[in-house]
């Protein structure tokens, strides 16, 4: 496998990473407000982890399967 692709699935999966943080973040938040009966604030906050959960997918999905069309890539 080239260098440029190597990057290139590295900087997708720095996406992914920098996605499933920022839903742990909210998790986090969403637990803090539910522990001090913020429910309101609580869903909120995991309303906010839908999109950065699609993306990560999205961006996973679209890293395996630029995986398997590389030379070498597992099917």
């Amino acid at each position: 496998m080239s260098t440029y692709e190597n990057r290139t699935l590295a900087v997708l999966i720095n996406a992914i990473d920098q996605r499933l943080l920022s839903a742990s973040h909210y998790s986090a938040e969403a637990h803090e407000a539910i522990k001090h009966e913020r429910r309101n604030e609580a869903i909120g906050a995991l309303l906010l982890i839908e999109q950065d959960l699609e993306t990560a997918l999205q961006l996973h999905r679209a890293t395996i399967a630029l995986h398997r069309t590389m030379k070498g890539g597992a099917v």
